[in-house]
């Protein structure tokens, strides 16, 4: 069933508009995980940290932008009389007109299988580095005396390491 109403239909058109959003927003985070995955393989430790500064923008844009679907999925929900938890993008699909319908579906499509290539980026970048730690980890204690601390150096200087400890240092 089409639905005329003209506040609906403007309100799919910014649906489709932020959903345009959401799809550069996913190849960006996608570029961005192949970009860190080859800096921590290659040890370019000065573009890590120029990505890891991308990515929280990138993350907070994200949180804008998931803000605004929210907000628009509410209103749509609201003018269809059904609950927003219900909501779903194929429930539109029937109700605009067939080239928006396509559209959408179109929109709806890609984003599944980019957030489907995201998830598999991060899971790969997360791999590499649990292994990156195990393995130095393993030279670590393969190297060193396992009874005393062992000075190691980075970036900041010198620090000490005892081979029951962790790799990385989480600052809170």
């Amino acid at each position: 069933m089409i639905m005329d109403d003209p506040v609906f239909r403007e309100m799919a058109v910014e649906l489709l508009v932020l959903l345009d959003e959401e799809i550069k927003l996913l190849h960006l985070r996608i570029q961005q995980f192949d970009d860190l995955y080859e800096s921590i393989l290659h040890r370019n430790d000065s573009r890590m940290e120029e990505l890891l500064a991308e990515m929280v923008c990138a993350q907070q844009s994200q949180a804008q932008l998931d803000t605004k679907l929210q907000a628009g999925r509410t209103m749509i929900a609201r003018s269809l009389g059904c609950e927003v938890q219900s909501m779903k993008l194929t429930m539109l699909v029937d109700r605009l007109d067939e080239k928006k319908s396509v559209e959408l579906e179109y929109k709806r499509q890609q984003i599944i299988l980019l957030a489907e290539q995201l998830k598999r980026k991060h899971l790969d970048t997360a791999v590499l580095l649990s292994e990156s730690a195990r393995i130095n980890r393993m030279l670590l204690e393969g190297l060193l005396p396992s009874s005393g601390t062992v000075t190691t150096y980075n970036t900041c200087g010198s620090s000490g390491w005892r081979d029951s400890t962790g790799l990385v240092d989480a600052e809170i």
